[in-house]
């Protein structure tokens, strides 16, 4: 594949990640508000993530191994036409019962099945099929690091922006981001349809093997991933309600400082991911090890009653620490597996935090209601746990690299000791 090929279909996988997860970060912020605005309870909306991420802890490896038997563009337009559908159907179960249409009852049953089990079904084919493509393009350790920084910086990039526009838009009128999200779909269909090339025969494989999550070689990095997911989820849904709940804000007003929390953690990945992981160079075990250690950090000061900007300060520090860990996740496992094992732990990697996500927003919400501090406090063991099998496990000690790295570093070693020479 010619590089003007190349820049072209990460051009196209990139915008397609950018406005999809503009769609989901557009209500994201203004969910809890919306909750409350509708007469549903907090676990209604839990509920509804929790839905979504089961279909992308179903779906995402199935998903990635069809993008290397169908091809990366009929999966894409496929489960983009899926999302497109389930955003117009939550548009119009949220009109209907602001119009006093529909009951409570129905209005949460309909909102649970179109934002959680459709629009998550279709999401999940986005990250497996972008994550198999990078590791196709990038074949050694640095690149495959900085592939996966990029592609994770795109899905920040729309964090951000759609965590601002949800603000804007929700200040202006509370249901503007429902209406948005199938918009932003939308485009992201249309760029799909347009600029991806369809892949050559000699590309795909007819019967990708399927990767257990027991296999040894990508284990350790499930278990090292799935508490620092999990305690991001519980932040992420529980914000809101700390909002409302810490500082006073109305829901109404509420959005916009949610708005300023979410954006403060995009921000914060962002310039790690763009900035940090660039320069530093790090290997991914050292890039896993140190960005959990920030996120649990980060998570234990928002369990303290902080001013406002501390708060917020402690949601963008997830946002540092999660964009350092990241591209050591998914650079760090996709390394360990053969070329037509990728979509399979592409899919993996992506379920883990599907997974999380199916219990993070219900328990974090239901022990909110409770004690508001102890939700908090259970995203910090969970990602003080994972941080302990980062350090602690043998799969991330230097002597584990896997040997064609280790060959190409005494390479390296051996051609700086002839230069000293």
């Amino acid at each position: 594949m010619g590089v003007s090929n190349v820049k072209r279909l990460l051009s196209a996988i990139v915008a397609i990640v950018f406005f999809t997860y503009i769609g989901q970060f557009l209500l994201n912020a203004a969910i809890a508000p919306l909750a409350r605005a509708m007469g549903l309870a907090e676990w209604h909306m839990g509920a509804a993530l929790s839905l979504a991420a089961i279909m992308v802890t179903l779906l995402s490896q199935r998903w990635g191994r069809a993008s290397l038997s169908w091809g990366r563009k009929p999966v894409l337009v496929t489960a983009l036409v899926l999302a497109l559908i389930a955003g117009l159907l939550f548009a119009l179960t949220t009109y209907a019962r602001t119009n006093f249409w529909i009951p409570a009852g129905v209005a949460a049953a309909g909102i649970i099945l179109a934002r959680g089990g459709f629009f998550g079904a279709a999401v999940a084919a986005v990250p497996p099929t972008g994550q198999a493509l990078i590791a196709e393009l990038t074949p050694d350790e640095e690149s495959r690091v900085r592939g996966m920084a990029a592609f994770g910086s795109a899905f920040n990039i729309a964090a951000m922006i759609g965590a601002l526009l949800s603000g804007l838009l929700a200040a202006w009128w509370l249901m503007a981001p429902v209406y948005a999200t199938p918009i932003s779909v939308g485009i992201a269909l249309i760029i799909a349809v347009v600029m991806l090339p369809k892949t050559p025969p000699s590309k795909k494989i007819k019967q990708p093997p399927k990767l257990s999550p027991r296999d040894k070689r990508v284990q350790p990095f499930l278990f090292a991933g799935f508490g620092m997911f999990f305690a991001a989820g519980i932040i992420q849904i529980c914000i809101g309600f700390i909002m409302q709940d810490r500082f006073g804000f109305a829901p109404s007003e509420a959005v916009l400082p949610t708005g300023i929390a979410m954006l403060g953690q995009a921000v914060g990945a962002l310039f790690s991911q763009l900035v940090l992981v660039p320069r530093l160079a790090w290997p991914p075990r050292r890039l896993l090890r140190v960005g959990l250690i920030v996120v649990t950090v980060a998570v234990t000061s928002i369990a303290v009653p902080l001013p406002l900007w501390a708060t917020i300060a402690g949601v963008c520090g997830i946002g540092v620490g999660m964009g350092l860990a990241s591209p050591g996740y998914n650079a760090g496992a996709s390394l360990k597996v053969a070329p037509e094992e990728q979509g399979s732990v592409a899919g993996l990697l992506s379920a883990v935090g599907g997974l999380t996500w199916v219990f993070a927003p219900i328990t974090g919400t239901t022990i909110y209601g409770w004690n508001p501090t102890a939700a908090i406090l259970l995203g910090t063991f969970a990602v003080g746990t994972s941080t302990l099998i980062a350090w602690l496990h043998p799969e991330f000690r230097v002597a584990n690299r896997p040997k064609r790295f280790r060959l190409s570093l005494d390479r390296s070693r051996s051609g700086k000791r002839n230069e000293d020479a």
